[in-house]
């Protein structure tokens, strides 16, 4: 068994060098450099505003009207349980969107076109994956919702990972980047795309199966995606 899994891996190691051989030759690192950095400062302001437009789903509170409340600005958090509950995750979910991003984006040197593209229209579907989640807080408008969540992250990730397969095509990876890093990162898609898709039909079951799907499914697939440990 230990045999096949080598030769396997063998193989799997063979068929990337000839991927890899057949890249045409990165652009120079002048000019697309500068896009990268304007690439990163874009979606850090895009994700800023995000979670800048959260804070717009707190309470209000501006009438003073919690000041006559028995537990004052606590008590007019806790009455509007909802509101609250519906800006911090959607901070939440937002920071969690800006680090996977960011994480992938801090192991390139280059861009060009058509990576950015792919990254932006990642973006793009992360926003949805926001917008779907803050639309149902307490997930109780029924499976759509639901649903529609697990397809914009599943898009999502779908494409961010067909943006990092890209990027080591044209070796637009940062030479420093150790081979366990990129293999953590591309076993972190394909893993983050499965549980997505396999977590779809519980949104016809219910939001508690459908919420510990989330977290039940991605432990039982990384037995299945192993990541390989240098011996």
């Amino acid at each position: 068994m230990s045999e096949g899994r080598s030769r396997r891996e063998t193989n799997l190691r063979h068929s990337w060098e000839l991927f890899d051989a057949a890249a045409p030759p990165p652009t120079p690192a002048s000019g697309v450099s500068r896009g990268l950095r304007r690439l990163e400062v874009f979606l850090d302001l895009l994700y800023a505003l995000l979670v800048f437009h959260m804070l717009s789903y707190l309470p209000p509170v501006r009438d003073m009207s919690w000041a006559n409340q028995p537990l004052g600005l606590l008590g007019a958090l806790i009455g509007h349980r909802r509101e609250l509950w519906r800006a911090v995750m959607g901070m939440g979910v937002t920071a969690i969107c800006w680090h996977v991003s960011a994480t992938r984006l801090a192991r390139l040197r280059l861009t060009d076109g058509i990576h950015t593209t792919i990254t932006l229209v990642q973006a793009g579907l992360l926003c949805f994956f926001v917008y779907f989640a803050i639309c149902d807080p307490t997930l109780t408008g029924g499976p759509s919702s639901r649903a529609l969540q697990c397809g914009s992250v599943a898009l999502a990730a779908a494409v961010g990972h067909l943006g990092w397969i890209y990027a080591r095509w044209r070796g637009f990876i940062d030479a420093h980047t150790r081979p366990e890093q990129i293999e953590a990162i591309e076993a972190s898609a394909r893993t983050e795309i499965a549980t997505a898709v396999l977590n779809t039909p519980l949104s016809w079951v219910g939001p508690t199966s459908w919420t510990l799907g989330w977290l039940i499914i991605p432990l039982l697939l990384r037995g299945g995606f192993p990541l390989r440990r240098g011996k």
